[in-house]
């Protein structure tokens, strides 16, 4: 989905018109990269548009704000309600019975498989991937960098830590910079829904989509419980899963959740303040650093609030412009 983890005029508000535009197109760029890669030959991708759901007047006035600024600023999207005539059949049946009170359309938006897109990128590298290797400490080592890992040690010019969430384990500067948070969702069997979009509701706290092979994707639930779904733990709890059930009920249609739900995760994300990601050189107690003297050889990419499939193929990119040849970004710590 193009974007970042904020409507285009919420984000304007936040971070300024011009920057907003800036973070859409890099978003754009994202997209157009993955696809030069050849993400479109995977069979998990779909080209399908991102709905955002309007459940509330609030969210209503935000989202049509968001359409009038993003075709001021030269960005495609589209406007679905009772007087457009317009959506698939999954938008049809929400009119229906729980009508949203708009939808701002992403056209030319898509869906794939997180691991599928990683396996084939890792598969065009001329370096080695060493799986299975954590990394213990990093460490000053001459004019280079000494990395720890289980079976070993590696000596680099440059490291470039992207454990995103994780990062405060190995570098605890990052505490408080970036905030672990639990995002859970569930899976319905092929063949009891059918949708030709990726949908997300409630300021994009909820989402639901189809996979290419007809599984339905349902996940979020999160803030409802937002303090108790942060930390490290990799589990599903029985509140979310509840709400999450009762999400799917609302807005596709009755099911049979004994049944029809084949399986229920978890996955944990990185959250910054600014809900932006983070370029930067380490500090402090992190890794080849001093005092408060920033270093010049380890290097962070991260924290992308849960939208790293739209963003983190474009800022890792970014990182390594930035880590190796001094190409500054826009995407340093919050102030």
């Amino acid at each position: 989905m193009r974007g970042c983890a904020d409507n285009y005029a919420d984000a304007a508000k936040q971070y300024g018109r011009a920057k907003a535009a800036a973070l859409w197109r890099l978003t754009e760029r994202n997209l157009e990269g993955l696809r030069r890669e050849g993400i479109d030959s995977l069979s998990v991708t779909q080209r399908v548009p991102s709905v955002l759901l309007a459940l509330g007047e609030d969210e209503l006035a935000r989202l049509r704000e968001s359409l009038t600024l993003m075709h001021e600023d030269g960005f495609a999207a589209d406007w679905w309600d009772a007087s457009t005539n317009a959506g698939d059949s999954t938008w049809k049946q929400l009119a229906s019975k729980h009508p949203p009170l708009g939808a701002l359309v992403n056209p030319h938006d898509g869906a794939t498989n997180g691991v599928h897109v990683l396996r084939m990128l890792a598969s065009k590298l001329s370096c080695p991937v060493h799986e299975q290797q954590e990394v213990v400490a990093i460490e000053e080592h001459g004019t280079g960098v000494r990395v720890h890992v289980t079976d070993g040690e590696i000596i680099a010019r440059h490291v470039l830590v992207c454990t995103n969430a994780y990062v405060p384990l190995l570098l605890p500067g990052f505490a408080g910079v970036v905030d672990p948070k639990r995002g859970q969702m569930l899976a319905i069997r092929p063949g009891v829904f059918q949708l030709g979009a990726s949908y997300y509701a409630n300021y994009g706290s909820e989402y639901f989509r189809q996979t290419w092979d007809g599984t339905v994707v349902v996940g979020g639930c999160r803030t409802y419980h937002a303090e108790r779904e942060v930390g490290y733990e990799d589990r599903v709890t029985p509140w979310v899963q509840r709400d999450l059930e009762k999400f799917a009920n609302r807005v596709l249609g009755e099911f049979d959740a004994s049944h029809d739900i084949t399986a229920r995760w978890s996955g944990v994300m990185g959250f910054t303040q600014h809900h932006l990601p983070i370029i930067t050189r380490c500090w402090g107690e992190n890794a080849a650093a001093t005092g408060n003297d920033k270093s010049e050889k380890v290097w962070f990419c991260g924290g992308f609030t849960g939208h790293g499939m739209s963003m983190a193929y474009e800022v890792s990119r970014l990182a390594v412009a930035e880590m190796l040849d001094g190409v500054e970004s826009s995407f340093d710590l919050p102030s």
